[in-house]
């Protein structure tokens, strides 16, 4: 089939080496200039590396390189990632700087019009899959008194815009979030900035690269065993009854790690430590956040937020203002659904604006769409690899359409803005877990072996262990092939 994959990040180009495997004819648009996605020299701050190790960032069959850092830096992934385009033999199918301005359903397939330096051309394929990414458009509040700020010379900057943080030297930075890359960006700049104050409306734990011992966050977020110690699947009645049950173990094994989190980021000391358990683990301590907070470089104002933006400050919730010629707006992403026509998008969204989607990859009342690395997760390299040798199976018949009424009962739940999962208290992307793989393994056929399924309860995943998908659909495939080939005859 003719495919047209948006977005050429992890999960495009994951998704364009597997399904050319497949004998599709895939076409990866990406309107940045370089390979990437969120990875893209166009989008980044200083110092900006993964959460995840090396190891575990990475796709089955090609490793990242053992000279690497432990946590690459954007460089290194995109330097990574252009490898396994080259590897993989899909480079040549991606065509930069492309943007998709709409694609409409046409026939049995799409009509996707796209604009590049030569101008705008249609391109007709059989499927469209979006794999622009749940990091693609950068969530700013609609702070009043932005226009005053910025009359005053005050700027509002996304971190992606950051580039070498030139703009943060010799100012008032006030950096809004708790999340890793607020840490991240706060860190950065309290090396240059005249002040540095992050403004955060929630304290969750950070998790330190080294636990305690040899224990480390991979045991804690890349296993089994960690899994279901900070959230415990509850989709079956033996998961259910299990994780009622060893409630009391659970609880006092999490209290014990957080006093241990506690002692080694040294978050009580200086007045972080979260009022919420352990389960509520935003992510990985960001190197020197604490220090330079112990230091005063940083300043945290914890359980807060912006009200309002003034000449030269911000104002606080709690009626407060804080010195700021720069706001950098750590607040998250919302999702982007603009290259879809107008009619799919209200296909695609229920009543309260939510998007439904089984194994987060197919809508229920859009045929020949698919999604792809929509989710929030530790592995997402491997997530969008194992998801798109699924979407291969699929589309090979080896994997049936869901029924309607079971991706509106069963499906993922997507709310593309901050303001709708606030309004429903419930996560804004879907988390990712070791449940979500199994059931795309079971789809098709091909489980774990349970050997290496056993041995991830205690030994935190490694991509190579999937490594087995690819050439094991293919051989079905051909076998189921051969049969139909005989009978023929």
């Amino acid at each position: 089939m003719r495919i047209a994959v948006v977005g050429a990040g992890p999960s495009g180009l994951v998704t364009a080496a597997v399904l050319t495997q497949f004998g599709h004819e895939v076409t990866v648009l990406e309107k940045a200039p370089d390979l990437g996605g969120v990875w893209s020299s166009t989008r980044r701050y200083p110092d900006v590396s993964t959460q995840d190790d090396r190891v575990s960032y990475a796709f089955s069959d090609v490793p990242m390189p053992a000279d690497f850092p432990l946590h690459p830096t954007g460089n290194h992934v995109r330097a990574y990632l252009e490898h396994y385009a080259d590897v993989k033999g899909v480079r040549d199918r991606v065509r930069l700087g492309a943007t998709v301005e709409r694609a409409v359903p046409a026939g049995d397939g799409w009509s996707v019009q796209v604009r590049d330096a030569q101008g705008v051309s249609l391109l007709d394929v059989d499927w469209l899959v979006l794999a622009n990414g749940v990091f693609s458009t950068p969530h700013v509040p609609d702070w009043p008194g932005r226009d005053v700020f910025d009359a005053t010379g005050g700027q509002v900057v996304e971190p992606t815009q950051l580039g070498d943080g030139a703009v943060l030297a010799g100012r008032d930075v006030v950096v809004v979030g708790w999340g890793k890359t607020a840490c991240d960006v706060a860190v950065a700049a309290s090396r240059t900035a005249r002040s540095t104050t992050v403004v955060a409306r929630a304290v969750r734990w950070k998790v330190p690269k080294r636990i305690a011992g040899s224990l480390t966050f991979r045991h804690l977020l890349l296993t089994r065993l960690g899994e279901h110690l900070m959230a415990p699947e509850r989709t079956t009645r033996f998961q259910t009854l299990l994780a009622t049950v060893d409630a009391p173990v659970r609880r006092a094994v999490l209290w014990s790690l957080a006093q241990r989190i506690a002692r080694r980021t040294g978050a009580r000391g200086v007045g972080l430590l979260p009022d919420t358990p352990l389960p509520y683990a935003d992510s990985l301590v960001t190197d020197g956040f604490f220090e330079a907070v112990r230091s005063g470089r940083i300043t945290v104002r914890r359980e807060r937020s912006i009200t309002a933006l003034g000449a030269g400050d911000v104002q606080l919730s709690d009626g407060s203002r804080v010195p700021a010629d720069v706001v950098v707006a750590a607040t998250g992403f919302d999702q982007d659904l603009s290259p879809l026509d107008a009619s799919v998008r209200e296909r695609l969204l229920d009543a309260d604006g939510v998007m439904a989607l089984h194994r987060r990859i197919l809508p229920a009342d859009v045929p020949r769409l698919a999604f792809a690395g929509w989710g929030n997760t530790y592995r997402s390299p491997l997530s969008a690899e194992v998801g798109a040798v699924w979407l291969a199976g699929h589309l090979a018949g080896v994997v049936p359409a869901p029924r309607r009424d079971e991706v509106q009962r069963t499906g993922h739940r997507f709310h593309l803005t901050h303001r709708q999962a606030a309004a429903h208290r419930q996560q804004q992307v879907p988390s990712g877990s070791f449940a979500v793989l199994d059931q795309m393994l079971d789809d098709l056929g091909l489980p774990l072996p349970a050997a290496v399924r056993r041995g991830q309860w205690t030994t935190p995943l490694t991509p190579a262990s999937y490594a087995y998908l690819v050439p094991a659909l293919r051989a079905r495939m051909g076998a189921v092939t051969e049969r139909a080939s005989v009978t023929a005859h």
